[in-house]
């Protein structure tokens, strides 16, 4: 009897596993139906209990991880899509949503790795491929981030973000003419983007062209006067021109917008030096060291004003501090860091 029992126990568990898989995959459909809808907390009720019930269920696992997601829940969310791709790795939805969370945490070698199998995947994901470039451009490999883009920017001519993704990858690689015939292309194409026109005025500030670059970038600004990189960019193009009143009162105009930017501050802190402003200057070089501290060239900033007051023991200072921080890479002309940021 006993025997028998267990046979016909042995018997029901597989109907009843197939039972359990069966329901959790309506509870992670309902779940991504949710998500359609915006109703990320019922989305995630809906997943955590089909995950209670199986959990290796990739869909909720997937959307429970873009849940966390979209919450900023980043460590969550990668814990659960990394079980999505070791259940599913060929699932681009997987891939893409664990490269896009490793881009948050700033992993971006694990992030190209995912990035790449999805672009792979998906080759027609227009968002895919420019998350992809963005991370190869920060780290560094411009060759591969210009091979993704250069065969859709003209495919894409309504895709801003293309745009200004491949400018940036000639610009940080060396390659400041092609940037500059990329901006002006740009520029045509978004005649009221503010940010292509900042980066058009940028490019006719480092060729010398000064009267072009702030005619494009008081353009940029009426275009978006909350935008504050343009602010910064304008306040340059007069430090250069050594009209540093116009210089300082621009700049100050960024600072406002963008309070701890080390450039914005790096650049006020110049123009006030030049206009006999020393006590200034060296209150703004403070404040720019305790917005980060690690920038060698606040620091060398720094030593050259001390030893302009007189103050040899701080510049020395300052100066062994900016050669330890140096950044042993080569340096190349690169745009400000607030110009480079997508928006």
């Amino acid at each position: 009897m006993k025997r028998t029992l267990l046979v016909a126990v042995l018997a029901l568990a597989p109907a009843c596993a197939q039972q359990r898989s069966t329901e959790a995959a309506a509870l992670a459909e309902s779940g991504e139906k949710f998500i359609e809808a915006g109703q990320l907390a019922s989305a995630r009720e809906a997943f955590e209990r089909a995950l209670k019930l199986d959990p290796s269920q990739s869909a909720a696992l997937s959307g429970l991880g873009f849940v966390h997601f979209t919450g900023g829940r980043f460590n969550e969310a990668q814990a659960l899509l990394q079980k999505a791709v070791a259940t599913r790795p060929n699932s681009f939805q997987a891939r893409f949503l664990l490269g896009a969370t490793l881009v948050q945490l700033n992993e971006t070698k694990a992030a190209i790795r995912e990035l790449r199998v999805a672009h792979t995947l998906n080759p027609r994901h227009a968002d895919a491929r420019k998350l992809l470039a963005a991370q190869y451009a920060i780290g560094r490999q411009f060759q591969e981030a210009m091979a993704l883009l250069e065969p859709v920017v003209d495919a894409r001519p309504y895709d801003e973000e293309v745009h200004l993704l491949l400018i940036d990858a000639h610009q940080t690689s060396g390659d400041a003419a092609g940037a500059f015939a990329l901006a002006l292309k740009a520029a045509q194409r978004f005649p009221s983007s503010a940010q292509v026109a900042s980066w058009l005025g940028f490019q006719l500030e480092f060729t010398g062209r000064y009267d072009e670059a702030k005619d494009y970038l008081r353009k940029a600004i009426q275009l978006d006067p909350s935008y504050p990189v343009s602010y910064q960019l304008l306040a340059d193009v007069f430090l250069k021109e050594e009209n540093y009143a116009e210089a300082i009162a621009w700049f100050r105009k960024a600072a406002e917008k963008m309070p701890e930017d080390v450039e914005t501050l790096l650049g006020l802190a110049k123009a006030l030096v030049e206009s006999g402003e020393a006590e200034q200057a060296l209150e703004v070089l403070l404040n720019a060291a305790r917005v980060d501290p690690k920038d060698a060239r606040v620091h060398l900033q720094l030593s050259r004003l001390h030893f302009r007051m007189g103050d040899e023991s701080r510049a020395r200072q300052e100066a062994e501090l900016a050669l330890k921080l140096k950044n042993p890479e080569p340096s190349l002309v690169e745009a400000p860091a607030a110009l480079r940021t997508r928006r």
